[in-house]
């Protein structure tokens, strides 16, 4: 029994002297000098070494001259010196040094355990650089590279198309550029990409390829002496040109405008406003809408939203109009073709041309037919005008008929033989009142003075004077008057 204490108490013995030992071992590793064990500087291992040793380790390996940019072929190099950058290695080791030292006694003692039975410690390279001037070089590189998506498109000549391939986009993220290259030599790496995104192309050559003909050409003419009004047609012109509507695909007249304001370029020029010529912006843009329906008509695609004007239009047969409102009336068709088509749009001199470019397999040979349905005539008004003479009277306002319009498309064959004649729309143009003044005012006719009749005329004959006799030189012929001699 008393061998069996005896070797209890000599394993107890044994146990604590190895706890006190431990504790000992782990205390000196706490409060040494030297850094945890199996602490790395990403791949350098600077366990176990004295600050002054990590530091020679990590200054060979980690020199720092120049770091190297690339993209796609591409090799640019930027000079540490360009971006003050150099590593901060005293800063690393405090930061390799504080591993086991920087929490509670427990915690501490904890990592230092795991350390020695073959945890890892990893920690980055610390470093100093100038981040605006790192930014700087970047978006110097990004020049090289920053390339502006171009759609494909078509180069019509004289109604020859030829397909332009264009090509996507490309521009270098400057910031996550630059958290990546930081990242790099965090880790101690002197290469890195650029970030580039991409923008693909809307429209590739493939999808406009068999785009190879002129469906259909409209054109009106304008007054382009009127300024406000030519700005206007030229900008819709413009806004609703080169598009390509894919099969199946609508298009907005309203949407490729944009609002008619001011700060969207239009000016002021006549509009209809209910039924009523008046000023106002964006005057004209409804001309370039009825020139585009025509072009639509005449191309065979289908019509999804139209109204015609209150009052017939001067620059197309009545029926053959359409009108639109911001933020209300729309003109709106859609591709139902089988191939995709291609707006053209242009002002030359004082005509707006539109043109629809698609397939020779999709091109329809279509007339356009207007029937007046209806004619209802004007009433006229007539009032009383006090300032108008009686019987005289004076048009105060033009009276305007009403009428009602039926416009049918016309499809035929080669041989020009009808195929299908489908209505289209039927227009309603409002009648309005004429007034004419009339005078009320009485004229009164002046009274005229009697007239005497004239004598015959008869030659004036002058009284023969008596001579006059010589007074005696002793008379005074004026007794009051005395004599003059």
């Amino acid at each position: 029994m008393k061998d069996v204490k005896k070797y209890v108490y000599a394993a107890a013995g044994v146990i604590l002297l190895g706890i006190i030992v431990f504790i000992g071992f782990i205390s000196f590793q706490i409060n040494g000098n030297k850094i945890l064990k199996n602490t790395y500087v990403n791949s350098i291992s600077i366990g176990n070494m004295t600050r002054e040793e990590a530091k020679d380790v990590l200054n060979k390996k980690y020199d720092i001259k120049q770091i190297y940019i690339s993209y796609s072929d591409k090799l640019w190099k930027i000079n540490s010196k360009d971006i003050d950058l150099k590593y901060s290695l005293d800063e690393t080791i405090n930061e390799a040094l504080s591993i086991n030292r920087e929490d509670s006694m427990i915690d501490n003692i904890k990592k230092t355990i795991k350390a020695n039975f073959g945890a890892k410690n990893n920690i980055e390279l610390k470093i100093d650089y100038n981040k605006e001037k790192l930014i700087k070089c970047v978006k110097d590189i990004s020049k090289d590279i920053n390339i502006d998506m171009e759609d494909a498109k078509l180069d019509i000549n004289n109604s020859k198309v030829e397909v332009l391939s264009g090509h996507k986009g490309q521009e270098v993220d400057v910031n996550k550029s630059v958290e990546n290259i930081i990242s790099q030599l965090k880790k101690g790496n002197k290469k890195e990409d650029l970030a580039v995104k991409v923008t693909n192309q809307n429209v590739k050559k493939e999808d406009i390829q068999h785009i190879d003909t002129l469906l259909a050409s409209y054109s009106t003419k304008f007054d382009s002496s009127v300024a406000g009004r030519t700005t206007n047609i030229r900008l819709a012109a413009s806004r609703t040109s080169d598009k390509l509507l894919m099969p199946g695909e609508t298009f907005s007249y309203n949407e490729n405008t944009l609002m008619r304001t001011v700060s969207n370029g239009y000016k002021n020029a006549p509009v209809i406003v209910q039924g009523v010529v008046q000023e106002g912006v964006g005057g004209g843009v409804c001309q370039v809408s009825s020139t585009l329906y025509n072009t639509v008509l005449y191309s065979g695609l289908e019509i999804v939203e139209l109204k015609n004007h209150s009052i017939p239009s001067t620059y197309v047969a009545k029926g053959r109009d359409a009108t639109v409102t911001d933020g209300g009336i729309d003109f709106v068709f859609k591709n139902n073709l089988k191939q995709p088509i291609y707006l053209k749009n242009y002002v030359s001199g004082n005509r707006v041309i539109c043109q629809i470019y698609g397939s020779k397999s999709d091109k329809q040979n279509v007339d356009i037919l207007t029937n007046i349905d209806g004619v209802s005539q004007a009433p006229i008004k007539r009032v009383d005008d006090p300032t108008l003479p009686k019987g005289k009277e004076k048009q105060l306002e033009k009276a305007r008929n009403a009428y009602t319009v039926s416009t049918y498309r016309v499809y035929k064959n080669s041989n020009g033989e009808v195929l299908k004649k489908e209505k289209v729309y039927t227009s309603y143009y409002p009648k309005k009142q004429g007034v004419i003044a009339v005078g009320t005012m009485e004229v009164k006719t002046p009274e005229q003075k009697p007239v005497r009749p004239e004598k015959p005329n008869q030659q004036e004959q002058k009284p023969v004077q008596p001579e006059a006799l010589t007074p005696p030189p002793e008379q005074n012929p004026n007794p009051d008057t005395p004599s003059v001699s």
